[in-house]
């Protein structure tokens, strides 16, 4: 192939991208949207999903504070205390 032809190449795929990163995030939209929909919406167990998903949310920012907290002591663990 010659050199010229990489960049039409690029610029061909480009727009292909941008529409699967488009329809991909519609997708996920539309997952958590259904998802709240159905876990929060009417029932017997509305009270019980929401104190579980509370928990995995405390859970799930806790994981990332102690992650940055051990990322960031071993790239400096003398000065980090």
């Amino acid at each position: 192939m010659a050199p010229g032809h990489a960049g039409v190449v690029m610029e061909w795929t480009k727009p292909l991208s941008v529409a699967m990163v488009v329809l991909v995030g519609l997708l996920v939209v539309g997952s958590a949207i259904e998802l709240l929909r159905t876990t929060f919406g009417a029932g017997d167990a509305v009270a019980a999903s929401v104190v579980t998903m509370g928990l995995v949310a405390i859970a799930l920012l806790a994981a990332i504070v102690v992650g940055a907290r051990s990322r960031r002591w071993l790239q400096n663990p003398d000065h980090y205390w």
